[in-house]
């Protein structure tokens, strides 16, 4: 019976010991998780401060700047609202941009709308800051590439290259709809950094929000362009905006 009683005693304390031992590493086990939240980027604003809808004149609006290639090498109409912007076959580069003549920010979110028409690898891009010293410059096309860009006007007249990409190369995105499929894409300028959005959406790079920052140009006007490596091009922009962030 006394052995019985000691079995019985020494299998309660075993019992007692793991469980204190369990729940001693469950204890520690919690202490020891952390919490990971995924990383959300910023939103477009709401608030529109200026729209081209291109359903009237825009020559006292918008100037033509030719970067590269000939002027002739270009043409554009005005169809059913839409600025459509055409570029022949050449054996040149070309690249030219409409800057808006009458408005000038500082912190400002520039979006556009676009459609291929045609041929989807020319890029089309959005401007932002734009002014004689240069501007920040984002690009994309329908197979879908983009590039960050930023423009220097003073390089540019001592023969050097404008263009400095603040990606180091042109990336894909699967944010970016391909073909003749309608994009919306967007460049903000706020403060010292520089953002960039498609279909509404913050870009990442590498599981991160993609940030650029850069304090070289604090102000100017905003603009849309297209650019081609020497293939022809037909694109339409439906619309132009400028969003206060």
């Amino acid at each position: 019976m006394k052995t019985k009683l000691i079995l019985i005693l020494l299998l309660t304390t075993l019992l007692a010991g793991c469980k204190a031992k369990t729940d001693e590493t469950t204890t520690k086990s919690g202490l020891d998780v952390i919490e990971v939240k995924p990383l959300t980027g910023q939103e477009l604003p709401k608030s529109v401060s200026f729209r081209e809808e291109f359903d009237k004149d825009i020559s006292g609006n918008w100037g033509l700047k030719v970067v590269s290639g000939l002027e002739k090498q270009v043409s554009w109409t005005m169809e059913k609202s839409r600025f459509r912007v055409k570029i022949p076959a050449v054996a040149n580069d070309t690249n030219f941009i409409f800057l808006n003549t009458s408005k000038n920010y500082e912190d400002v979110v520039v979006q556009a709308e676009v459609d291929y028409l045609q041929s989807s690898d020319n890029f089309v891009s959005v401007i932002c800051r734009a002014s004689d010293d240069g501007w920040y410059e984002f690009r994309i096309n329908g197979q879908a590439y983009y590039q960050v860009l930023k423009f220097d006007t003073y390089r540019q007249s001592q023969g050097e290259n404008a263009y400095t990409n603040l990606l180091e190369k042109q990336m894909r995105n699967p944010l970016i709809n391909t073909g003749k499929a309608t994009n919306q894409f967007a460049i903000s300028c706020v403060g010292n950094q520089i953002t960039v959005f498609l279909n509404g959406e913050q870009v990442f790079k590498d599981g991160r929000p993609l940030v650029f920052e850069d304090s070289d140009y604090q102000k100017g006007t905003i603009g849309f362009g297209i650019s081609s490596d020497g293939s022809s091009a037909d694109v339409s922009f439906n619309w132009v905006e400028a969003l206060k962030p």
